[in-house]
């Protein structure tokens, strides 16, 4: 059995910032328990054809370049097609030995919307304009068991960002609702993504402009501090250290 090899399924933005983050751990850790970091293995396993898929292939191609140096094995375009207690099986007949697999990959709705009698698509449904689901007035719908269309008729990703500006309108339309006025229709507005490869470096792409290294870093943290400081004020921030 191979305990030092870690299998991360999945190359969306959760499992990228994962390995960015295992992979920095990984000298700490071997110094730590007298480990030969040469034997320690990762590696990510992607079936769609690129890493972070429908990101900008300028920033992917520097992040996955970032990763290979931190010592990243990639598996592009390659399903991962079973996992057992001591290996994997990739769809391509390659055979990984692992006792450690952590899945990243796809985002699937609440089991309670397929056992309502929605028409769901892997767990979600497809809302309309205004939230509801299609043929049901009376039932809005937010966050990962949502599917928005773009103006290209291709699904939003189930951000957070995506999730807070679907709530903002859903209380909205509730209360309008209740009020028998007008409903505003959805508008997803982006704000520009940002993904951490570890420390002091990050891809991203902010007010519809390219940011990466360390400029993409700063900006990933003061985007955590703003998210902490929303949720908790001044003392969750000290409390997690930024300032220390």
């Amino acid at each position: 059995m191979d305990y030092l090899t870690f299998v991360v399924g999945g190359a969306g933005f959760t499992g990228i910032e994962f390995i960015g983050e295992l992979a920095d751990r990984i000298p700490k850790l071997c110094r730590e328990f007298d480990v030969d970091p040469n034997l320690v293995k990762i590696y990510n396993v992607e079936a769609a054809p690129s890493a972070l898929p429908g990101f900008d292939p300028e920033l992917v191609q520097y992040g996955m370049e970032v990763l290979r140096k931190k010592g990243v094995t990639f598996r592009i375009g390659t399903a991962l097609k079973e996992c057992h207690p001591e290996q994997i099986i990739l769809a391509d007949g390659e055979i990984i030995k692992t006792t450690t697999v952590i899945w990243t990959g796809g985002v699937r709705g609440n089991q309670l919307m397929e056992k309502a009698g929605f028409e769901t698509t892997r767990g979600r449904i497809k809302v309309d304009a205004y939230l509801r689901v299609p043929n049901h007035e009376d039932v809005f719908v937010i966050g990962d068991c949502s599917i928005v269309l773009n103006d290209e008729g291709k699904p939003y990703p189930p951000t957070a960002q995506m999730a807070l500006q679907q709530a903002d309108l859903l209380a909205y339309n509730l209360v309008s609702s209740i009020r028998a006025s007008n409903l505003r229709t959805f508008k997803f507005e982006n704000k520009g993504t940002v993904a951490s490869l570890g420390k002091g470096e990050a891809i991203g792409i902010v007010f519809h402009r390219k940011v990466k290294g360390s400029l993409a870093s700063i900006i990933k943290k003061l985007i955590d501090l703003r998210y902490l400081y929303i949720i908790g004020g001044i003392s969750l921030v000290l409390r997690k250290g930024y300032f220390r």
